[in-house]
């Protein structure tokens, strides 16, 4: 069974001035609802409908789906984009360290860790409680070789000094990135911690005005990106050296494929490529002295693109790339 709900969800019609309430005072009610906690930086709701578990954050008034996991089917990815992050596997000569800023509920990192065990996955999440929730609902099993690490993912680079075959950024508040997690000073940083023939995969919103910068600012520290249109989300490949061929991708993940025998295969998942090969208009690059506050209004436009979705919930329209 799947599904395809985005992960940027936005749920309407429930009482969301209650969903920032202080502790003590009472929270948005959500249906299915198992346990809700106040953590530094978000209300979060883990609620249970049809046998799936959601994660669902409370920010800025409104509510946010961020994970979703079937407990039936631990291999399952349910959000469409997280299938197309996995795509970055086929790019890197050999994965053998695997990086991920933002958690959520762990399903893509335990996804990867399930398939291939031998891999070194290290999971950065700002929210110790996030981290916790992911535990005990989400089916995230930390292990000699799956580790959560509770940080600021670019923070984390300052005492971090290995190299990643793939970096993998998956990072929100709400409907937009955390800005020091999208500046061109950023991406120098991952771009410096990526092994030879390393990979970024980058999940970006497409219905905010930060869609065209994030995509240029990625364009101004990496020779070649990659596009893969997911589910309402945007999944981008970030990669130096010569332009990878549709060939010598396809052959890279059929051998994964047969190495690992992935739920979701690679061969399919990279059917969907596009390569960006020209700047997007109106996109300027996006450095750390630069905080675009007109962002904020394209956030407001992205959030009131809403269409009914999967299972009854509600998840952002598609927009145009």
């Amino acid at each position: 069974m799947s599904y395809t709900p985005d992960r940027r969800a936005v749920l309407l019609g429930l009482p969301l001035a209650a969903a920032f309430a202080a502790p003590g005072v009472a929270h948005a009610q959500l249906a299915g609802q198992v346990e809700v906690v106040e953590s530094e930086y978000s209300t979060i709701y883990v609620t249970r409908n049809g046998g799936i578990y959601s994660m669902v954050f409370g920010v800025n008034q409104k509510l946010f789906t961020e994970s979703l996991y079937n407990p039936a089917q631990p291999r399952e990815l349910p959000v469409e984009y997280t299938r197309y992050m996995t795509a970055g596997l086929a790019y890197p000569p050999a994965v053998t360290n695997v990086l991920e800023i933002g958690l959520g509920g762990g399903t893509t990192a335990q996804y990867l860790h399930l398939h291939m065990p031998q891999a070194n996955i290290t999971c950065v999440e700002l929210d110790k409680q996030v981290i916790a929730l992911a535990t005990k609902y989400f089916g995230f099993r930390p292990d000699a070789r799956l580790r959560a690490v509770e940080a600021d993912g670019r923070r984390f680079f300052a005492r971090d000094r290995r190299r990643y075959d793939l970096i993998m950024v998956d990072a929100y508040r709400g409907t937009f990135v955390p800005f020091h997690l999208l500046t061109k000073e950023f991406f120098t940083i991952v771009k410096s911690r990526l092994t030879p023939g390393g990979a970024m995969v980058q999940n970006i919103e497409p219905c905010t005005m930060l869609y065209p910068a994030a995509i240029n600012t990625l364009r101004a520290v990496f020779a070649n990106i990659d596009i893969y249109e997911a589910g309402g989300n945007v999944v981008a490949i970030a990669y130096d050296g010569p332009e990878r061929t549709a060939a010598s991708l396809q052959a890279r993940a059929v051998a994964l494929q047969r190495a690992h025998a992935f739920r979701h295969p690679l061969p399919q998942l990279l059917a969907g490529r596009a390569v960006q090969r020209t700047a997007e208009p109106n996109g300027r690059v996006l450095v750390d002295d630069f905080a675009p506050a007109e962002s904020l209004a394209g956030t407001a436009r992205g959030n009131d693109r809403t269409v009914q979705g999967a299972r009854g919930q509600i998840r952002s329209a598609r927009c145009p790339v």
